[in-house]
């Protein structure tokens, strides 16, 4: 009998990766709940995953003038604290993580990075807002998904339940 993981006929991009890199762009620290049950459904379902927390501040003048400083320099105490607390919650879900704090124009940043890190997916929660709050908002999903150069936007639900976001 002969094994194969592929098939000579299956294109290579429809094979799954061996790790789905998951990128977690995180504004309070319930946004890291969605995701964290997202990650542990897909785990559950035997998908190997890698999250990668994100916030971004906004980026200030006094960034502007020191261009040469390293990435996340300027991060304050809120977004520290917001991401400590963000990696402890994935820690005791057992899931593999790094954290990011970055500066800038959000959506750019968020899609930045997840090309930058090779991420599948870009995670955010859906908290259920109707359609004419999303709207009156500008719905940042929409805007990634119409942005994405190469990551699928989900949105996930309290329960880690996710529905992909078309542009």
């Amino acid at each position: 009998m002969h094994a194969c993981a592929t098939s000579p006929a299956m294109p290579s991009q429809f094979v799954a990766p061996a790790v789905l890199q998951l990128l977690l762009p995180l504004k309070h620290l319930a946004d890291v709940v969605h995701g964290a049950r997202y990650a542990r459904r897909l785990q559950e379902w035997g998908i190997a995953v890698k999250v990668s927390l994100l916030h971004v501040q906004p980026a200030s003048r006094r960034e502007a003038l020191y261009q040469d400083a390293p990435p996340g320099a300027a991060a304050d105490a809120a977004s520290t604290q917001l991401m400590q607390e963000a990696e402890l919650y994935l820690q005791r879900s057992h899931l593999d993580f790094a954290s990011f704090l970055f500066s800038g124009e959000l959506a750019f940043t968020i899609l930045d990075t997840a090309e930058m890190l090779g991420c599948h997916e870009i995670v955010l929660p859906d908290n259920g807002r109707s359609l004419w709050q999303r709207r009156l908002r500008g719905d940042l999903a929409s805007r990634l998904a119409r942005a994405s150069r190469s990551a699928t936007i989900v949105l996930a639900a309290q329960d880690g339940v996710s529905t992909p976001v078309s542009p």
